[in-house]
Order: C-alpha cells, then structure tokens, then sequence
C-alpha cells in the first residue's frame, strides 16, 4: 500500500508537471520543490513505520536524479525545471530505477517526437545542420545559441510518460531493461 500511496503521487506530481510544460515550457518550482520535501518526508515516516524502502532510498533516488541531469543542465542540454523533476522523481518514487527508467524512455518518446516535429515542419536539414555547427562549436567550447523560431520539445510531458511506465514496472514487478545492474 504503501508505495501505491507514492506511485499516486508520482503520477500526480508528473501529470502537472507536463501539462504545465506543454502550456507554458516551464516545469514550476512551486511543483518541484514540494515534491522533492513530500516525497523525503513520505519515506522518512514510512521508514519509521517500517517500511523496507525508507529515506536512504529515497535519497539515492534524489540523488540519481539530480546529479547528472544537474551536469547536462550545466552543459546548456536542459532546464532547470526537467532538472529538478528528475530529482522529485527520485524523491517520490525512492527508487534510481524509476529515475533510469523514466529518463531512458523520457528520452526515447522525446526523441520521436522531435523527429516527428522535424519532418512536419520541414526542419530536417536545418537541425542536422544545427547538430553539426553545434558541434563544432562544442569543440571549440563555445556554447551554441537557439534562434527564437526552433520549436521545443516538452521534455516534462516524455517524462511524465516514461516516469508512469518506469513507475508501474516498479509496482506490477515488471523486468526493466536495465534489471541486471541491481
């Protein structure tokens, strides 16, 4: 019951979170902040009370989801906001799994969806232009700026996908891709 308790509050938590991304662009503090404290205290009690997965769990998964979307933040590859989703969903769910598993298939479906974005707009010779100019120019370690008309990707929406997928993996006992690392 109790991690049920945490997948409904996971998905709640990713639910607004893409549809404030796909709205506005923008993955909130207001939701992310909360989040990461919500799901730190949940653990944290549910520790206490005897739960196997407590907040040591809970902190690896935070950990795992912050930390090296915090380097591609630095980077310029991503925004804050995807940053601190990733570590709400280390928080909530108490598992690296899920955070693995809701970036490889975050990743996955915003990946189609920009190569479906690219053709409907006729986009696709200008971006693999772009993909190469900004590499030389990460080469050279200069940071490549987007013009105003590139059309974004909501990567909170491919999370909230990915993070529900890896969530109910979790819950049904599901065999993710990466199972053998554990």
């Amino acid at each position: 019951m109790v991690a049920w308790i945490a997948f409904a509050l996971l998905a709640v938590v990713l639910i607004v979170a893409a549809a404030t991304d796909i709205r506005t662009g923008k993955v909130y503090n207001w939701l992310t902040y909360p989040a990461i404290v919500v799901g730190l205290v949940y653990w944290l009690i549910a520790g206490w009370l005897g739960s196997p997965v407590g907040i040591v769990d809970a902190l690896v998964g935070l950990a795992a989801g912050l930390i090296p979307f915090a380097i591609i933040f630095a980077l310029g590859g991503l925004g804050g906001g995807d940053v601190k989703l990733m570590a709400a969903v280390g928080a909530i769910s108490a598992s690296w799994h899920v955070v693995l598993g809701a970036a490889f298939y975050g990743l996955l479906l915003a990946a189609a969806y920009a190569i479906v974005l690219m053709i409907r707009k006729g986009l696709v010779k200008r971006t693999l232009r772009r993909i190469f100019g900004a590499a030389l120019l990460a080469s050279a370690k200069v940071k490549a700026e987007l013009d105003e008309n590139t059309p974004r990707v909501p990567l909170a929406a491919a999370v909230a996908v990915g993070g529900i997928v890896a969530g109910l993996e979790q819950m049904l006992g599901w065999q993710s891709p990466w199972a053998w690392l554990s």
